[in-house]
Formats: structure tokens, C-alpha cells, sequence
């Protein structure tokens, strides 16, 4: 199932179970954190139960397994349900209930094939970073990052950004390449590991500058708010003109990608042009500023 992300709030999703009137029991899996809400419901009559998102669940576009399960121990659902922001929203291009119902699917279509396209999509999602301090100040990120939400330190939680009791403030650089821990004042940091050498202690113990914020050999865990706020506006644009050749029939292969055709036997060539591309040049064009081939860093 999916729950378009758009007001108004909250989203509350609704299964169809066999019984009425009866308990349930509703299994929640985050597939990020895979962390489990269970919930203990009961059905309407007419054999429905419904789930009411959280808000801070909803504010993200997240994807989750739902598990219900009858009073008998029996699995009636299994599937899952994906909370995601369309590029446009269907309620703004119909009017009456059926041509939103039908631009929902043509918004799901287009959407999917601009996703073939831009692996990650134009989503705002929450995500975890994992890794080994660096012996720096600074710990590099990949991900197009927003804000730290959480930062766990050898599997201690250090920071919570909806808590004003953190003994430190981590942040992202200005220039979003990294992650920080902020202070107050003049602060000379260390951008690159620090030499390791011997030192021997006096009467008065060791001596020096203070550590700094990502020790080496240290685990850290980082949730971090990723992805577009909002949905750019020449994709948002380029989203409308996919749906519109869907819907009129312009993404019809034989028409755009035929390059030779023979009468006897029916052969057809087509273009290779057939296997790249969403079949329409100036969409083609939009996306090609937000193409990205590596997605993941790493040594070859």
C-alpha cells in the first residue's frame, strides 16, 4: 500500500480484515531502523482496521512492513506500506474523486520511471550513517544532508537534536560536506588525524589540548535528516509532462523509437536510445543535472 506524504494530516491508511468487530493485532516494522511498534486494534463493522501515522512518522517519506494478525495466531496481511511525497500532488490536476484517482496512478508511473532514472529520487527521508571516528573534527558525509538528528557513540545515545539537555551540539559544516560538534567561541579544528607519538608523563600527568570530536576506533551512529525538503520546481514541471505523454499515449515505443521498419516478416529496429531516458528529451534534460553515478564512495 502506499499513502500519498501530502496534507492534510494525519494519514491513516485502512486494511480490509475478514472478521468484524474483532481484536488484532498490528505488527509496524520501521525498514530503516527496523525497530517494531505493535499494536493491539480492533476491527470495525464493516472489517476494517485502521492505523493513525504519527506525525513525526509522517514527516519523512519512509517505507515500513505491516503484519496483522487475527486473535487466532493467524496472519491475515502481510505487506508493506510506503509513506511518499509525490513529485506532484494529484489533488492540484483533478477535480472530481475518479481524476484524482487516475492521476494518482499516472503521478505513480512517472514518478517511477523518473526514479529509474535518479536512483534516490527527490525525497526527504531519514537515514543512518554508520562508521569509525577519523581521529578529526570533522566526519564526512555523503548523503545530501539537512540536519543531525541523533548521534550515538559507541552505542550511547550523545545527542538528540529535539532535546535541549545535550551536553554537545553536533551540526553539519556550511558547506554540508561534513558533520561537526559545535562549540561557543574561537576553536582551532583538526582536519586531518593527528600524529600519534610517544610522550612520557611528568609529576603532574599528561598535558595538552583537548580530544578531539571523533576519536579513532570510536563507533558512531548518525540519523540524519536526508534528501529535498520540497520537491524542485522543474521536477515537479518535468513530473506534469510525463504524466500528460502517459496519458495521451506520446511514450509509445514504436512511435519514438523506431528507426527501420520491413513490411515482410515485420522486422523493426529500434533506437538504442529505447533503453535510456524516460522517452521524452526535455525531461531527459531536466534530470540530467541531478545525475549521479556514484552513490556510494569507495575504492576500486
Amino acid at each position: 500500500m502506499e499513502v500519498l506524504r501530502v496534507p492534510p494530516y494525519p494519514l491513516v491508511p485502512v486494511w480490509t480484515v475478514s472478521s468484524a468487530n474483532a481484536p488484532y493485532t498490528v505488527y509496524i516494522e520501521d525498514l530503516v531502523d527496523h525497530s517494531v511498534e505493535v499494536l493491539e486494534l480492533t476491527s470495525t463493522a464493516l472489517s476494517k482496521v485502521s492505523y493513525t501515522i504519527p506525525i513525526e512518522k509522517a514527516q519523512f517519506d519512509r517505507k515500513f512492513f505491516v503484519k496483522i494478525v487475527d486473535d487466532d495466531g493467524h496472519s491475515e496481511i502481510e505487506e508493506n506500506l510506503d509513506i511518499l511525497r509525490p513529485y506532484v500532488d494529484p489533488k492540484k490536476l483533478g477535480t472530481s474523486a475518479t481524476e484524482i484517482e487516475e492521476y494518482k496512478t499516472l503521478e505513480l508511473i512517472a514518478r517511477s520511471v523518473i526514479d529509474n532514472i535518479i536512483p534516490n529520487g527527490f525525497y526527504n527521508t531519514k537515514s543512518i550513517l554508520q562508521g569509525v571516528g577519523n581521529t578529526t573534527d570533522y566526519f564526512p558525509v555523503w548523503k545530501e544532508t539537512n540536519k543531525v538528528l541523533k548521534v550515538y557513540e559507541n552505542n550511547v545515545l550523545v545527542y538528540d537534536a529535539s532535546l535541549t539537555t545535550n551536553e554537545y551540539t553536533y551540526s553539519l559544516t556550511l558547506d554540508n560536506s561534513a558533520i561537526q560538534r559545535s562549540f561557543n567561541g574561537a576553536y582551532n579544528r583538526a582536519e586531518s588525524a593527528i600524529m600519534q607519538v610517544p610522550y612520557s608523563r611528568g609529576d603532574l600527568g599528561y598535558y595538552g589540548f583537548g580530544g578531539v570530536a571523533f576519536p579513532g576506533g570510536v563507533d558512531y551512529t548518525f540519523i540524519l535528516d536526508t534528501g529535498y525538503k520540497a520537491v524542485p520546481a522543474d521536477i515537479e514541471q518535468a513530473t506534469k509532462i510525463l504524466i500528460e505523454d502517459i496519458k495521451c499515449g506520446n511514450l509509445d515505443y514504436y512511435k519514438r523509437f523506431t528507426k527501420n521498419y520491413q513490411t515482410d516478416q515485420f522486422k523493426v529496429e529500434f533506437s538504442e536510445k529505447l533503453f535510456s531516458g524516460t522517452g521524452n528529451l526535455i525531461v531527459d534534460k531536466i534530470l540530467d543535472k541531478y545525475a549521479n553515478t556514484i552513490l556510494r564512495p569507495g575504492l576500486i
